[in-house]
């Protein structure tokens, strides 16, 4: 994975917000996601389920999805197929698609396996990043701390942040043959604690806030062991943080 940044080229605060204002909840397709309308549909549902549109134990109609997207019964059933296997939802013969409702512990279980996934990236990330990347993750940390949580469209715009900031890991990571295959991990995820945003009080994003400070930082120096720890424990707390787990 090439650098998007130049060595000494850039501004880190103008480039944090950049990148922080051009993330959407899209994301580059996964590999084996269908194509065509199945997978436009795919897309806007899972932009849905990341941002809390779509919330646990949900019924998905086909019927509903099929008029809604002025489409065919099969790249409907396609897409749904496709949700099912990413975890998002079930499907039950004669009764419908209803999305999950993970229990406490199966949602912490997850965020156990992820942060160890994500500590790994914070690692690579401090061994291997270039030019001015360091200071743009701290940038986009310090920029993340200004936004406030106070409203729908603020939370959205603050959880999108935090979404970038674990992408620019991913991007310092160097190891692009397996980012791609945490993309759909990390949208489950913002599925997940979304689920609760209305619970994560000033506090607990302060503490939050702080954590990727710290995390930037340990990068930035290239402690890549410190790093790993600090984003294991941050990602580990993440569901106890929101109220999920």
């Amino acid at each position: 994975m090439a650098s998007a940044i130049a060595a000494r080229s850039v501004d880190p605060k103008l480039e944090a917000r950049k990148r922080i204002g051009e993330h959407t909840w899209s994301r580059a397709r996964s590999g084996g996601q269908p194509g065509g309308k199945a997978g436009e549909i795919i897309a806007k549902l899972t932009s849905r389920l990341a941002s809390g549109a779509i919330s646990f134990g949900d019924t998905l109609s086909v019927t509903t999805l099929a008029d809604e997207f002025q489409a065919s019964r099969q790249p409907v059933a396609a897409a749904i197929s496709h949700l099912r296997s990413l975890g998002y939802v079930v499907v039950m013969p004669q009764v419908g698609c209803r999305v999950v409702s993970p229990s406490g512990n199966e949602i912490q279980d997850f965020f156990n396996v992820l942060a160890r996934i994500e500590s790994a990236y914070a690692g690579m990330a401090a061994l291997r990043y270039v030019d001015e990347e360091a200071r743009v993750l701290h940038a986009m940390a310090e920029e993340i701390a200004t936004i406030g949580f106070d409203d729908g469209a603020r939370r959205l715009q603050y959880a999108s942040a935090v979404d970038a900031f674990h992408a620019m890991i991913w991007e310092m990571s160097r190891a692009s043959a397996v980012v791609t295959r945490t993309r759909d991990l990390w949208q489950l995820a913002d599925f997940y604690l979304w689920q609760g945003a209305e619970n994560f009080d000033v506090s607990k994003v302060e503490t939050a806030n702080k954590e990727r400070r710290r995390i930037a930082r340990a990068i930035g120096r290239r402690d890549a062991g410190r790093a790993e720890e600090l984003v294991e424990q941050h990602v580990r707390g993440k569901p106890r943080r929101v109220g999920i787990a």
